[in-house]
């Protein structure tokens, strides 16, 4: 199944970035490895001795250089936005594409605040499973929500959960956009935009150059041969970072920041003294509602 090996193997990076001494790491996450599939936990445990760590993510890194950098680096700036909105007194998250996500587990202060989980009602089901089985009781501020974003109405789905866009609202959505429609993804963001003035967004999204081939970075032929060999299109929407901020004006959306690989290096790898690219085909946006 796409979705979950897609969500499996995000929070298996997170799950290997934990092994990391503190003053390496660039978050904390106690839970990612502990909603993992065996075979998955079986390379975490494997991994534990620092130089088998180094050996098979120097191996990643060189069939996908920059892959790893840019999943923990999109992590912790999510992370990061997130933090901030719950200081500010944001009153509900809405996690659009949960995937194995585990922020509504270990975000300081997130118990606090009403809690959406939308994805495929087959993700929701592993992962109500694994939650079950591994980390106990699902947090009472915290809500699934089954849903197709290229076939189901946003908006009714969330109604029918409970949300209410009244609710000063910060929405995540993580590692979704280039696997939906540009229709689906309009019209979550048309939706997003009835939510209360001040509202945030983040969202990730794939360079456009990349998926039409027109521009392919070193050392990603491999990534995009993959993907063109796929039966069905691996991934369908991307965007070029100069026509966000006009992108988002249509739907009342106020671009915040667009960050990519550079200025993930300044932030969190160099600080960090990290040997680590970052790849520059995906970029991260954060948006306000006007």
């Amino acid at each position: 199944m796409k979705q979950s090996s897609t969500a499996y193997g995000a929070a298996f990076l997170r799950a290997v970035e934990n092994l990391l001494p503190e003053d390496k790491r660039l978050f904390e996450d106690h839970y990612s490895e502990k909603i993992l599939p065996p075979v998955y936990k079986y390379f975490v445990i494997i991994m534990r001795p620092p130089k088998m760590w180094n050996f098979l993510m120097n191996m990643r890194e060189k069939s996908t250089p920059g892959v790893v950098g840019g999943i923990i680096c999109r992590t912790r700036y999510i992370d990061d936005v997130l933090n901030n909105a719950i200081k500010e007194g944001f009153g509900t998250v809405v996690n659009l594409g949960a995937g194995m996500d585990t922020r509504a587990f270990r975000i300081p202060g997130i118990e606090n605040i009403q809690y959406f989980e939308l994805d495929f009602p087959e993700v929701l089901k592993v992962r109500s499973s694994n939650v079950d089985k591994n980390i106990g009781k699902l947090p009472p501020n915290v809500s699934f929500v089954p849903i197709d974003f290229n076939s189901q109405d946003l908006g009714e789905e969330l109604k029918k959960a409970g949300y209410d866009l009244s609710s000063k609202t910060f929405f995540i959505w993580e590692g979704v956009t280039q696997y939906i429609s540009k229709e689906a993804i309009d019209n979550t963001l048309k939706y997003v935009a009835q939510a209360c003035t001040g509202s945030r967004i983040v969202f990730t999204y794939v360079l456009n150059s990349f998926i039409n081939g027109s521009h392919i970075p070193d050392g990603l032929n491999l990534l995009y041969k993959t993907m063109l060999k796929m039966r069905d299109p691996f991934w369908f929407c991307g965007f070029a970072p100069a026509e966000m901020p006009e992108y988002l004006s249509k739907y009342s959306l106020y671009l915040i920041e667009d960050v990519g690989h550079e200025e993930f290096l300044e932030r969190y790898i160099k600080p960090k003294s990290r040997d680590l690219t970052v790849m520059e085909i995906e970029r991260t946006v954060l948006a306000e509602v006007k």
